[in-house]
């Protein structure tokens, strides 16, 4: 079955983007291996499922770390993680074109808006038929993965038998619950594709361990560990490996 795009396909076709704010929106999200909601200044009000939470014009900050002896500098990218209600993140990426051609455009993007501008002021449907074009030809892999669904015509006859104000917490008996599995397939790559393709990236070429890629990506943030986020120095040196995407 076909995989994922390598990141050099991806790179060159988010480079083909014509508007600048698009252009940038997608080569963001692809760096922070991010969700949509962590880009996007807007939402559509009809849109219940995306709470955007990108980026504004003081979201990041340029520092250094030394390895081996020798100061790199790099922009530290701020991210209110979507689905886990806004958590903050850091993503560090070294300013070197050599390391990442990306991150200096990045930051000199963000350097344009102020503090409380947005840096992506648009709505998730703004940029869907953009990535549609752009990535248009290009699948990945969907892993096997189980869904539950909800008899919900019995479920709302349930809910009748108990008072309006009391409704809301009247969990779903596991008699009207039915999960099942989807089978390993191919999706269209679009704007979450970007997500994927980055970690993959992050785990084969740069050699990112599943702690890494979770405190890169902010796939688990327990409350217990609340400031593993500003553990970036922890993963910093695997990015200065020179490639070529040409």
């Amino acid at each position: 079955m076909t995989e994922t795009p390598r990141a050099s396909e991806v790179r060159s076709r988010i480079m083909e983007v014509e508007k600048e704010p698009h252009r940038l929106g997608l080569m963001y999200g692809f760096l922070i291996a991010g969700r949509i909601s962590e880009v996007v200044g807007r939402a559509c009000p009809s849109d219940i499922k995306t709470t955007p939470r990108g980026p504004t014009g003081n979201d990041f900050e340029v520092n250094q770390a030394r390895v081996n002896d020798v100061d790199y500098e790099a922009v530290i990218l701020h991210i209110k993680t979507g689905k886990r209600g806004g958590t903050p993140r850091r993503c560090a990426l070294p300013l070197d074109p050599e390391y990442e051609p990306w991150a200096k455009p990045i930051l000199e993007y963000f350097q344009r808006f102020d503090a409380k501008d947005h840096v992506f002021p648009y709505t998730r449907q703004d940029i869907f038929p953009v990535a549609k074009k752009v990535f248009d030809g290009l699948v990945y892999p969907i892993e096997d993965y189980k869904v539950t669904n909800i008899n919900q015509t019995e479920y709302e006859l349930l809910l009748e038998e108990f008072p309006p104000k009391l409704r809301h917490l009247v969990k779903v008996p596991d008699h009207l619950r039915e999960t099942e599995w989807v089978k390993r397939h191919l999706r269209n790559f679009r704007l979450h594709a970007l997500r994927h393709a980055r970690l993959m990236d992050l785990a084969e070429f740069y050699q990112f361990t599943k702690e890494d890629r979770e405190r890169y990506a902010g796939h688990t943030m327990a409350t217990s560990d609340r400031y593993s986020h500003l553990e970036w120095w922890s993963y910093f040196p695997k990015l200065l490996r020179k490639r070529s995407y040409g």
